[in-house]
């Protein structure tokens, strides 16, 4: 889901940046923001805002570099004061806006406030990324039956394998898998075109556990040209057993750049399936120095099980608590916390 937000940046920043001689600090921040230059885009969209330069869309720009750095709360800050700029006028601008804040607000844990902002989207807008988050935001607060009717707007007519998965994680994260499993059943409905279909396809069965099939529509889905592919088929051979079969295909995938670290972090997990535990903290290490923010936070949970395992119960605490200070609404790193507490 955090990718369908993020994907509105590029189409707005691009409409909003107008044109001049030469490029302004909005500009440049614009492109440093694009190419993950996450520093320097705070930077240049807080010279904008000094400049009086698309004030309301640097604010906004400043929020989605703290965003994908995972500093929610700053985002947060960041996003309100551009609401705050954005003319009522501007509805494009303050639809992005309702749902950057609501996603803010949610990893941090507000579930209600990130209602709250959802209900404002919702009053003049049905998207459906309002929906999944207020519902998610309502399976969190234990209020079944509204997440129910925002889920089923959200899969209502889709054919997007992804609408599904994204439901069933969200059930899967508040320990609700078997509820979770339904979506995944209706989304095995849609019938697959492209690799990243089978691919999705493939993800659908991996959690179902039904790893044969999981297996067929990942290859159909590498076979195809679909990278992504093979870093779930190393899931898949490790839930089969086949540790060997995993540790080749994480082999492979080093040799892609944008798999890099994931496929480190599988190569921790089959060196964790085999107790060696120094090697999947060094293999866990490599995948962190690759600076793949989307994989960070996988990388920093599995590097406090794998110091569980060893029984350093003193390395684990002091991970998770920086772990929380990243990502503090993480129920599973909560959950872990409160277990460390006890040893």
């Amino acid at each position: 889901m955090k990718k369908k937000i993020l994907g509105i940046t590029g189409i707005l920043l691009c409409l909003l940046a107008g044109c001049s001689s030469g490029p302004t600090s909005y500009e440049t921040g614009k492109e440093n923001l694009e190419q993950q230059n996450y520093t320097q885009a705070i930077e240049n969209f807080q010279d904008a805002v000094e400049e009086d330069d698309h004030a309301a869309e640097s604010w906004r720009g400043i929020g989605v570099a703290w965003t994908e750095q995972g500093v929610y709360d700053k985002a947060q800050e960041a996003f309100e004061t551009a609401m705050g700029l954005a003319g009522e006028s501007d509805r494009a601008l303050r639809k992005d806006l309702y749902l950057y804040l609501a996603d803010a607000q949610y990893h941090q844990g507000d579930y209600q406030g990130c209602i709250d902002t959802c209900d404002s989207l919702l009053k003049n807008s049905r998207e459906n990324d309002g929906f999944f988050l207020r519902g998610s935001a309502y399976l969190h607060l234990k209020e079944y039956n509204r997440a129910d009717s925002d889920f089923a707007k959200v899969i209502s007519g889709s054919k997007e394998y992804e609408d599904y998965l994204d439901v069933y994680m969200v059930y899967r994260n508040c320990g609700l898998n078997a509820d979770g499993s339904e979506y995944l059943e209706e989304g095995l409905k849609i019938e697959p075109g492209n690799g990243e279909d089978y691919y999705h396809r493939g993800r659908i069965y991996y959690y179902l556990g039904d790893y044969e099939n999981a297996r067929k529509a990942l290859e159909t889905s590498a076979d195809k040209g679909y990278a992504m592919a093979r870093i779930y088929l190393g899931r898949v051979y490790l839930a089969m057993g086949d540790n060997e079969k995993a540790r080749e295909t994480y082999d492979q995938c080093l040799k892609e750049e944008d798999l890099t670290a994931e496929a480190y972090n599988g190569l921790a997990y089959c060196a964790a399936s085999e107790e060696d535990y120094e090697t999947a903290l060094s293999y866990i290490q490599e995948g962190l120095d690759q600076a793949d923010q989307e994989e960070q936070q996988a990388l920093l949970f599995n590097q406090i099980v794998v110091y569980e395992k060893m029984t350093d119960y003193d390395s684990a605490r002091e991970k998770v608590s920086e772990y929380l200070e990243l990502y503090p609404a993480d129920e599973n790193a909560i959950r872990e916390n409160y277990f460390l507490e006890t040893r």
